[in-house]
């Protein structure tokens, strides 16, 4: 069943394709007959889809409590032996339910996704990575009940904040150059970009 499902499927993917070329390549000739005939309408057209819009604006109310940091240590610090007990009793509980299980009990989170024996070991790898974690928390727990000043060091290194708007600030600018060109010889580059389409759509409709 799924054989013939991608016998029929792959066709239909491979004709739509070639329909969405031929559509776009009928809007980029229509463009171009616009800009080789100096069309008003179509310079004004080509102006307002050179206008910027910056999405960041738009989403950052949304992404503003995940991108934003939330410092809950001076709750929590307010009463850090209940906060280390806690810690050090769940941590050395989950530790001891680990211990009474096998890794296999994880292998079903990866059997739909991998192969068996992959699953198999990335299942091993979960069982260990929770362990460790664990260990790991109970130090935490002890380091705050006992030596708090120590903790304290180790947050002063961890608790930075890392922005990478400035990597990712190039990926937002707009670059004209291209376009400003295009409306300075608006003949011929209607002229190409119609040819351009033509040839495009023409060999997009045989090959349908």
């Amino acid at each position: 069943m799924n054989h013939l499902i991608g016998q029929v499927s792959y066709p239909v993917f491979v004709s739509g394709i070639f329909v969405f070329f031929i559509l776009a390549s009928i809007f980029s000739f229509i463009v171009g007959v616009g800009l080789a005939t100096r069309n008003a309408a179509m310079l004004r057209f080509f102006n307002f889809m050179n206008k910027s819009y910056s999405t960041r604006r738009m989403i950052k109310p949304l992404t503003m409590p995940l991108t934003e940091p939330h410092f809950v240590e001076p709750v929590l610090l307010k009463h850090p032996r209940i906060l280390g007990v806690g810690i050090v009793l769940g941590a050395i509980t989950s530790i001891m339910l680990l211990k009474e299980i096998d890794a296999i009990v994880f292998q079903p989170m990866y059997s739909g996704s991998f192969s068996g024996e992959t699953a198999e070991i990335l299942a091993g790898y979960t069982h260990s990575f929770l362990l460790i974690g664990n260990v790991l928390c109970v130090i935490v727990g002890v380091l705050l009940l006992f030596f708090p000043h120590v903790l304290s060091n180790i947050e002063s290194y961890t608790d930075k904040w890392y922005s990478l708007r400035k990597q990712t600030r190039p990926l937002h600018e707009s670059y004209l150059e291209i376009d400003k060109w295009v409306l300075a010889h608006p003949t011929v580059s209607g002229v190409t970009l119609s040819l351009l389409s033509l040839g495009l759509g023409v060999s997009m409709y045989i090959r349908l």
